[in-house]
């Protein structure tokens, strides 16, 4: 058991890096996914349940989809606070709120995201039951405006665009490809005439795992929905489906 209560949520004042930002001076999408991964754990850690507490109790968790919503998209040096809050469990998975907010106090993104509660050793998943024993607050009725990540159906004519090894420096300390360097795949998959436009959201389905020397075959496409643009990227290996991305544009 924990020591002492998870807080409700947690609040993290930060400064955007040089490092978090692109060549158009704003915050990657990888690099959101990377605050948001630390500002749960950091939560998370308040009431003694950090990454290594959770290993050592046979615990841990996996992301299986992801979805923001882009108001604004925080620019290098930008003072920011991220607030981030463990919401509920349907079935097996586990949702996590976030919000981004500027000095003013308006949002610039918000975003949910859904984890499994996994064995570390066999990677199998765990019924969330095996959580409920920590002094974990759920809050199911606090909601951010982003909706809930949920399976995603590919639309018709993805085309391949080749592949993409995986690296060492891709594996986190899972043992696989962070979650984070999808968005980076994904981003390097934006038709150069769609780099320069802004943002409007963006979701992530984990499907399977992906590991140091495999292939990760991609392809993409680009499609009008609406009165928004849509890049698809999806991608897989021999062993079945890895990911699958897409990044919206509002209509120009």
């Amino acid at each position: 058991m924990n020591a002492y209560p998870v807080p409700k949520d947690y609040t993290w004042d930060l400064k955007i890096a040089s490092f978090d930002v692109g060549q158009d001076r704003q915050l990657k999408l990888s690099a959101q996914l990377r605050l948001q991964q630390e500002a749960g754990e950091l939560q998370l850690e308040k009431g003694g349940l950090g990454f290594e507490e959770l290993i050592n109790n046979g615990l841990a968790f996996v992301i299986t989809r992801t979805n923001s919503v882009i108001y604004h998209t925080p620019r290098f040096n930008s003072h920011i606070k991220l607030i981030t809050w463990h919401r509920d469990s349907k079935g097996a998975q586990f949702y996590r709120c976030y919000r981004f907010l500027d000095e003013n106090g308006e949002i610039l993104i918000d975003s949910v995201s859904a984890f499994a509660l996994i064995d570390p050793q066999t990677h199998k998943i765990l019924r969330p039951a095996l959580f409920s024993r920590y002094a974990v607050t759920q809050q199911p009725d606090r909601l951010n405006s982003c909706p809930d990540p949920e399976k995603q159906v590919l639309p018709d004519g993805l085309l391949p665009i080749g592949g993409y090894e995986v690296v060492w420096s891709d594996i986190d300390y899972n043992g696989h490809v962070n979650n984070a360097i999808y968005a980076d795949i994904i981003c390097n998959n934006i038709p150069d005439n769609m780099r320069q436009r802004r943002i409007a959201g963006f979701t992530i389905s984990y499907l399977h795992e992906a590991f140091e020397g495999e292939i990760i075959s991609l392809k993409s496409g680009v499609f009008r929905r609406g009165n928004q643009d849509e890049v698809w990227v999806s991608g897989e290996t021999e062993r079945g489906s890895c990911f699958e991305g897409m990044v919206k544009y509002n209509a120009e």
